[in-house]
């Protein structure tokens, strides 16, 4: 079974989330969902918002990570999110009042560019965190 696992770690600025044996990962990285499975090769990429999955004796488990970097080598995947919960810590109402205030933001006219892409990855975190609360 030693051959058939890998090694995840996801941590953030606060804490560290996991730190177990895993089947396989799905990751969203910046250009594009990756799925990671023992022996992948070597790999650095950026994170987006978006789902995280993991799979632990058939089991899946879901994260909603915001971006950071994840790097793959020798069946160990290690994930630096500049933030993540699983999907049962998410606020519903927070991620909806967030959201919208996103999109009002960016319905506004005359925004920079950097108050556009502030406004928009907003409205990307919150659709990933309602996209993985219960009874969404």
């Amino acid at each position: 079974m030693a051959d058939e696992t890998l090694e995840l770690d996801i941590v953030t600025p606060e804490r560290l989330l996991v730190a177990e044996k895993v089947e396989q990962v799905n990751i969203p990285g910046a250009e594009g969902d990756m799925g990671i499975l023992p022996n992948h090769a070597p790999i650095i990429s950026t994170l987006r918002p978006g789902s995280l999955s993991y799979e632990v004796d058939g089991k899946s488990t879901t994260l909603v990570v915001t971006g950071g970097f994840m790097e793959v080598a020798e069946n160990r995947v290690i994930v630096l999110a500049e933030n993540a919960e699983f999907a049962n810590e998410i606020d519903r109402e927070r991620a909806l009042a967030s959201k919208a205030k996103a999109e009002e933001a960016l319905a506004g006219a005359k925004l920079s560019e950097p108050e556009f892409e502030e406004a928009q990855l907003r409205l990307f975190r919150a659709t990933a965190r309602l996209e993985n609360v219960d009874g969404e």
